[in-house]
Protein backbone atom coordinates (compact mmCIF):
# COMPACT_ATOMS: atom_id res chain seq x y z
CA UNK A 1 0.00 0.00 0.00
CA UNK A 2 2.63 2.44 1.05
CA UNK A 3 4.43 1.30 -2.18
CA UNK A 4 1.20 2.11 -4.36
CA UNK A 5 1.21 5.40 -2.74
CA UNK A 6 4.95 6.30 -3.86
CA UNK A 7 4.49 5.38 -7.35
CA UNK A 8 1.21 7.76 -7.77
CA UNK A 9 3.00 10.03 -5.79
CA UNK A 10 6.49 10.19 -8.02
CA UNK A 11 3.78 10.09 -11.32
CA UNK A 12 1.97 12.78 -10.33
CA UNK A 13 5.06 14.95 -9.64
CA UNK A 14 6.01 14.01 -13.06
CA UNK A 15 3.13 15.25 -14.95
CA UNK A 16 3.27 18.71 -12.95
CA UNK A 17 6.48 18.54 -13.68
CA UNK A 18 5.68 18.12 -17.44
CA UNK A 19 3.53 20.72 -17.72
CA UNK A 20 5.43 23.18 -15.85
CA UNK A 21 8.15 22.44 -18.24
CA UNK A 22 5.81 22.75 -21.27
CA UNK A 23 4.79 25.83 -19.94
CA UNK A 24 7.87 27.65 -19.13
CA UNK A 25 8.56 27.10 -22.88
CA UNK A 26 5.46 28.15 -23.97
CA UNK A 27 6.20 31.60 -22.24
CA UNK A 28 9.46 31.32 -23.38
CA UNK A 29 8.30 31.29 -27.15
CA UNK A 30 5.78 34.07 -26.59
CA UNK A 31 8.04 36.20 -25.34
CA UNK A 32 10.45 35.78 -28.06
CA UNK A 33 7.06 36.65 -30.31
CA UNK A 34 6.61 39.45 -28.36
CA UNK A 35 10.41 40.68 -28.70
CA UNK A 36 9.95 40.64 -32.58
CA UNK A 37 7.05 43.36 -32.55
CA UNK A 38 9.30 45.69 -31.86
CA UNK A 39 11.61 44.72 -34.29
CA UNK A 40 8.49 44.83 -37.23
CA UNK A 41 8.07 48.18 -35.77
CA UNK A 42 11.71 49.29 -37.08
CA UNK A 43 11.92 47.46 -40.21
CA UNK A 44 8.05 48.91 -41.09
CA UNK A 45 10.01 52.51 -40.54
CA UNK A 46 12.77 51.60 -42.52
CA UNK A 47 10.82 50.31 -45.36
CA UNK A 48 8.41 53.55 -45.27
CA UNK A 49 12.05 56.07 -45.54
CA UNK A 50 13.31 53.87 -48.12
CA UNK A 51 10.04 54.37 -50.21
CA UNK A 52 9.81 58.14 -49.26
CA UNK A 53 13.38 58.74 -50.64
CA UNK A 54 12.98 56.95 -53.61
CA UNK A 55 9.52 59.35 -54.32
CA UNK A 56 11.37 62.35 -53.63
CA UNK A 57 14.34 61.16 -55.29
CA UNK A 58 11.59 60.71 -58.63
CA UNK A 59 9.86 63.59 -58.54
CA UNK A 60 12.79 65.91 -58.10
CA UNK A 61 14.15 63.98 -61.20
CA UNK A 62 17.84 65.23 -60.38
CA UNK A 63 19.01 61.70 -61.70
CA UNK A 64 21.58 62.24 -64.14
CA UNK A 65 24.12 59.46 -64.16
CA UNK A 66 23.63 55.66 -64.90
CA UNK A 67 25.19 54.98 -61.56
CA UNK A 68 22.93 57.35 -59.79
CA UNK A 69 19.91 55.82 -61.38
CA UNK A 70 20.55 52.27 -60.20
CA UNK A 71 21.24 53.93 -56.90
CA UNK A 72 17.80 55.45 -56.35
CA UNK A 73 16.18 52.59 -58.46
CA UNK A 74 17.77 49.49 -55.95
CA UNK A 75 16.12 51.62 -52.79
CA UNK A 76 12.49 50.73 -54.32
CA UNK A 77 13.26 46.69 -54.53
CA UNK A 78 14.90 46.62 -51.30
CA UNK A 79 12.07 47.84 -49.76
CA UNK A 80 9.58 45.45 -51.31
CA UNK A 81 12.08 42.36 -50.74
CA UNK A 82 12.18 43.70 -46.86
CA UNK A 83 8.46 43.99 -46.94
CA UNK A 84 7.94 40.78 -47.95
CA UNK A 85 10.70 38.73 -46.18
CA UNK A 86 8.75 40.82 -42.96
CA UNK A 87 5.53 39.67 -43.71
CA UNK A 88 7.28 35.67 -44.24
CA UNK A 89 8.50 36.29 -40.39
CA UNK A 90 5.50 37.91 -39.10
CA UNK A 91 3.75 34.51 -39.21
CA UNK A 92 6.62 32.46 -38.24
CA UNK A 93 9.60 34.83 -36.37
CA UNK A 94 11.27 31.58 -35.10
CA UNK A 95 11.88 29.52 -37.62
CA UNK A 96 15.87 29.65 -38.83
CA UNK A 97 14.79 30.41 -42.64
CA UNK A 98 12.08 33.17 -42.52
CA UNK A 99 14.68 34.84 -39.95
CA UNK A 100 17.57 34.05 -42.44
CA UNK A 101 15.51 35.46 -45.22
CA UNK A 102 14.57 38.78 -43.47
CA UNK A 103 17.98 39.52 -42.21
CA UNK A 104 19.34 39.12 -45.82
CA UNK A 105 16.76 41.43 -46.85
CA UNK A 106 18.03 43.88 -44.14
CA UNK A 107 21.26 44.05 -45.06
CA UNK A 108 20.66 44.43 -48.72
CA UNK A 109 18.43 47.37 -47.86
CA UNK A 110 21.49 48.72 -45.78
CA UNK A 111 24.10 48.30 -48.72
CA UNK A 112 21.13 49.98 -51.07
CA UNK A 113 20.55 52.73 -48.67
CA UNK A 114 24.15 53.50 -48.73
CA UNK A 115 24.55 53.74 -52.11
CA UNK A 116 21.88 56.05 -52.04
CA UNK A 117 23.36 58.42 -49.93
CA UNK A 118 26.75 58.19 -51.10
CA UNK A 119 25.66 58.87 -54.75
CA UNK A 120 22.85 61.53 -53.92
CA UNK A 121 25.12 63.37 -51.60
CA UNK A 122 26.84 66.86 -54.18
CA UNK A 123 24.27 67.28 -56.27
CA UNK A 124 22.87 70.67 -54.86
CA UNK A 125 22.54 72.27 -51.76
CA UNK A 126 18.70 71.40 -51.57
CA UNK A 127 18.89 67.73 -51.98
CA UNK A 128 22.21 67.71 -49.29
CA UNK A 129 19.96 68.89 -46.85
CA UNK A 130 16.86 66.58 -47.96
CA UNK A 131 19.86 63.63 -47.74
CA UNK A 132 21.44 64.80 -44.47
CA UNK A 133 18.18 64.94 -43.01
CA UNK A 134 17.06 61.73 -44.05
CA UNK A 135 20.65 60.22 -42.85
CA UNK A 136 19.86 61.79 -39.47
CA UNK A 137 16.50 59.68 -39.61
CA UNK A 138 18.34 56.51 -41.17
CA UNK A 139 20.99 56.63 -38.15
CA UNK A 140 18.54 57.31 -35.38
CA UNK A 141 16.13 53.90 -36.83
CA UNK A 142 19.68 52.13 -37.04
CA UNK A 143 19.91 52.74 -33.47
CA UNK A 144 16.28 51.61 -32.34
CA UNK A 145 17.08 48.48 -34.84
CA UNK A 146 20.04 47.16 -32.85
CA UNK A 147 18.72 47.63 -29.79
CA UNK A 148 15.33 45.58 -30.98
CA UNK A 149 17.14 43.01 -32.27
CA UNK A 150 19.36 42.57 -29.46
CA UNK A 151 15.81 42.16 -27.14
CA UNK A 152 14.62 39.56 -29.61
CA UNK A 153 18.28 38.09 -29.72
CA UNK A 154 18.57 37.73 -26.23
CA UNK A 155 14.85 36.30 -26.00
CA UNK A 156 15.42 33.82 -28.83
CA UNK A 157 18.99 32.60 -26.79
CA UNK A 158 16.91 32.37 -23.17
CA UNK A 159 14.28 30.37 -25.27
CA UNK A 160 16.89 28.33 -26.96
CA UNK A 161 18.82 27.36 -24.11
CA UNK A 162 15.64 26.29 -21.97
CA UNK A 163 14.39 23.60 -25.09
CA UNK A 164 18.44 22.68 -24.70
CA UNK A 165 18.16 21.75 -21.13
CA UNK A 166 17.91 17.63 -20.56
CA UNK A 167 14.83 17.61 -18.69
CA UNK A 168 12.59 20.43 -21.76
CA UNK A 169 14.03 19.12 -24.59
CA UNK A 170 12.09 15.77 -23.97
CA UNK A 171 8.97 17.73 -23.76
CA UNK A 172 10.35 20.26 -26.98
CA UNK A 173 10.68 17.04 -28.85
CA UNK A 174 7.35 15.47 -27.82
CA UNK A 175 5.09 18.65 -28.28
CA UNK A 176 7.09 19.88 -31.42
CA UNK A 177 9.06 23.02 -30.47
CA UNK A 178 11.57 23.54 -32.19
CA UNK A 179 15.01 26.41 -31.25
CA UNK A 180 14.31 29.49 -32.70
CA UNK A 181 17.38 31.30 -35.34
CA UNK A 182 18.76 34.55 -33.86
CA UNK A 183 19.96 37.98 -36.36
CA UNK A 184 23.35 37.93 -37.41
CA UNK A 185 25.24 40.07 -34.24
CA UNK A 186 27.14 42.37 -36.77
CA UNK A 187 24.37 42.64 -39.50
CA UNK A 188 23.11 46.42 -38.35
CA UNK A 189 26.84 47.82 -38.20
CA UNK A 190 26.39 47.83 -42.20
CA UNK A 191 24.92 50.65 -41.73
CA UNK A 192 27.70 52.91 -39.70
CA UNK A 193 29.71 55.37 -41.38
Amino acid sequence: MWILSLEWLVLAGLVFWVIGAFKRLKRLRAGSKQAFAAVEAQFMQAVDLLRNCARVQELKERVSSVSQQHAHHALLPSADLLEAALQQAKSHPLRPEVIAALDSAWQGAQVAWQAYVQLACGQDDAQDAHVQAQSQRWLQLMALQTHSTAQFNGAVQDYNRAIAQFPACVVARLSGLKAGCTFQKDAALLMQP
